[in-house]
């Protein structure tokens, strides 16, 4: 069997755009997940949000036909192509369709200072780096809100982590099969993951890296937020509509959001 070594950028489409829309039921979550941050982040038509790691562009998009203005960034060149088509052809169907703009970039150096009513991370993807460069991720998006702007962060859970036993799933999408293997590393509070995928001409497509996510408790969360001027103002337990607290017996999901003072 022929085997490549696949870049990021690779996964990225093949992962974020092929496998997501074969996802059962991924319209109807993400309508509601874009119901919720509407709401808990209080945004009004007109209000600007910053969508970084926007993948697939599936919710910056829903958010600019609510008439807000939506800056999307990935690292991922694919990903931000599959975004400026996908928002050009939903301008061209909805005459009212506030534009939706998107760029690369990487995450570890965003400059924006005081621009957004909102900045969002979502589907896991903080912690994708060392503690320290965690950090200073989280500082400059709170650099880039206005005065009063909010963070919205969805995270994995460690509560859920911690009980979770290592995991191989399979999916077929994209013409061929893909192969996830996760697990967790109590010592780093780390959930990893692998992946491969096997096309119709029988080449074995490998990552050249794992991706590895550090997971943080909500105490590291208040003080990680507290660190970079922002103030916990809710931990949520799911990604919908009402809004569900966080605790011990709800911990569906772990969403944090922060507020600029």
């Amino acid at each position: 069997m022929k085997t490549t070594v696949r870049e990021w950028d690779w996964w990225a489409y093949n992962f974020r755009v092929v496998h997501r829309a074969q996802i059962p039921g991924i319209s109807q979550w993400d309508d509601d997940l874009v119901d919720m941050i509407v709401e808990v982040m209080e945004l009004e038509p007109g209000g600007r949000v910053l969508d970084l790691a926007c993948g697939s562009g599936d919710h910056a998009v829903r958010l600019a036909k609510r008439g807000l203005e939506v800056v999307g960034v990935d690292i991922a060149p694919s990903l931000v192509a599959h975004c400026q088509d996908k928002a050009a052809e939903e301008g061209a169907e909805m005459a009212h369709f506030q534009q939706a703009c998107f760029q690369q970039g990487d995450m570890r150096e965003l400059a924006y200072d005081g621009e957004f009513d909102a900045v969002l991370l979502l589907s896991g993807s903080f912690g994708l780096y060392d503690d320290a460069t965690n950090e200073d991720v989280l500082a400059r998006m709170a650099r880039a809100l206005r005065p009063g702007g909010r963070v919205l962060i969805d995270v994995f859970d460690p509560t859920r982590m911690v009980v979770r036993p290592p995991r191989r799933s399979w999916s077929h999408y994209g013409g061929g099969y893909g192969l996830q293997t996760t697990w967790w590393e109590p010592e780093a509070c780390t959930y990893v993951s692998e992946f491969v995928f096997i096309d119709d001409e029988g080449t074995l497509n490998t990552s050249a890296e794992q991706e590895r996510i550090r997971v943080y408790t909500v105490p590291e969360w208040r003080r990680l937020l507290t660190g970079a001027g922002l103030a916990l103002t809710h931990t949520l337990a799911d990604t919908k509509l009402p809004l569900v607290p966080y605790d011990r017996d709800h911990y569906k999901n772990l969403v944090i959001v922060g507020q600029k003072g």
